[in-house]
């Protein structure tokens, strides 16, 4: 007997030990899943992109050999050797690394973007999840009463207190009740290959999935949070960004300066006494590179205008966009909390009614009609209440995406 109950108590601790709650799917989903590591490459390539716009050109480097030798006083030229650097004007590759950085940050609000919306997506296949297997108790519970009602149908059947047509309308409702069973478990199949798949995982690894889910009265939402949404912090880094890539392309439009240094190399003459003879040739030098045609960057700069206004739009159709979608959420959230209550009052009158009815069977036989209709309503508010319980959840879930960072 020991044994067993020592087996019993190392197969809970093995169960606590692997169940998983939201927060650890929600985890795995950040860590694995592929569309998420996608951006996340993109981010940190965006960050090379400040190295690269941040360089300056490159250095360029000369070897020549006279064929046909020039004769200077101090001797031939024999072979020249050139080094040289342009360097665009002061804060030009200052403005492209700040323009660089910031859509760098962009690429990473982008990031945190699809992350939340992983998050809500993963938060709402999991609350799904719970609506199907709190719907499957649920009918399980009645299909448990339909058979117990089943056995005192007959009995009274066979004691006259009852008919054959009461039997076989819970036979009726006990079928209807099988049937609801397999679309439940059908549909649980599905959801869950889907949850499993966004983990990145195999499709039919087992979930753990809570079984209630209880008001909190004390969440507030806060729409003015919606501007610290990533998306809008997107759209902001892209302004600035436009903003500094037109200071770079006003720096562009000016003089480019170019160092460079010259080393000639001299054969000596055959003359004693030269000053100097064979002595090299060393000519540093400093170019200007104009832009005299100009139009480029002129143009270049009116691309830019006009992509900054597109972005000052994009952002104002966004916030609109998710101002409609918290309000709609924030209802939402109301609606079905009033719905939970409603239901659980429900539920209690349905149970105060079902026991009217059995109290009545110690004076007379048992209106199994009656009793049908009650449980057939108790049902219907039961599965209300969970349908009613996962909206909560998604709709806080869906404030969640938009005002707070997860």
């Amino acid at each position: 007997m020991s044994n067993n109950i020592m087996y019993i108590l190392l197969l809970f601790i093995s169960f606590g030990a692997n169940a998983q709650n939201l927060n650890d799917y929600l985890s795995e989903a950040a860590k694995n899943n592929p569309a998420l590591k996608g951006y996340q490459y993109k981010y940190e390539s965006a960050l090379e992109k400040i190295v690269e716009v941040g360089s300056v050109p490159n250095t360029t480097f000369g070897l020549g050999y006279f064929i046909q030798t020039p004769e200077t006083r101090v001797g031939a030229q024999r072979a020249k050797l050139s080094v040289g650097q342009k360097l665009p004007w002061f804060g030009t590759l200052e403005a492209k690394k700040e323009s660089a950085a910031f859509k760098a940050e962009a690429q990473a609000n982008q990031f945190d973007f699809i992350k939340r919306k992983l998050f809500l997506d993963v938060k709402t296949l999991y609350f799904e999840l719970f609506e199907l297997n709190a719907s499957k108790a649920i009918v399980h519970e009645n299909i448990t009463i339909m058979n117990t009602l089943e056995e005192l149908a007959l009995i009274q059947l066979e004691n006259s207190r009852a008919t054959m047509v009461d039997v076989l309308k819970i036979r009726m409702e006990k079928n209807e009740l099988y049937n609801k069973l397999h679309k439940v478990e059908q549909n649980t199949i599905a959801k869950t290959t889907a949850f499993n798949l966004l983990l990145n995982r195999a499709e039919n690894t087992p979930l753990t999935i809570v079984e209630n889910i209880t008001l909190n009265e004390k969440d507030v939402f806060n729409k003015a949070d919606i501007t610290s949404n990533p998306k809008i912090l997107q759209l902001n880094n892209l302004e600035s960004a436009l903003e500094k890539a037109a200071l770079a392309v006003k720096k562009s439009a000016l003089p480019m300066i170019g160092l460079k240094l010259d080393y000639v190399v001299v054969d000596k003459r055959a003359m004693d006494n030269l000053m100097d003879n064979g002595k090299d040739i060393i000519m540093p030098m400093v170019t200007v590179s104009i832009p005299l045609f100009s139009k480029k960057y002129s143009s270049k700069q009116k691309q830019l205008r006009l992509d900054q206004k597109a972005v000052a739009t994009n952002k104002s159709s966004t916030l609109n966009q998710l101002h409609a979608i918290f309000s709609k959420a924030s209802r939402g959230l109301s609606t079905s909390k009033v719905a939970i209550k409603t239901q659980e009052k429900n539920i209690k009158e349905a149970t105060r009614a079902k026991e009217v009815l059995f109290a009545a069977y110690e004076t007379s036989k048992i209106d199994f009609e009656q009793l049908l209709e009650i449980q057939q309503l108790k049902l219907k508010f039961q599965l209300k209440k969970v349908v009613a319980q996962k909206q909560y959840a998604v709709q806080k879930s869906t404030l969640e995406f938009l005002t707070k960072n997860n």
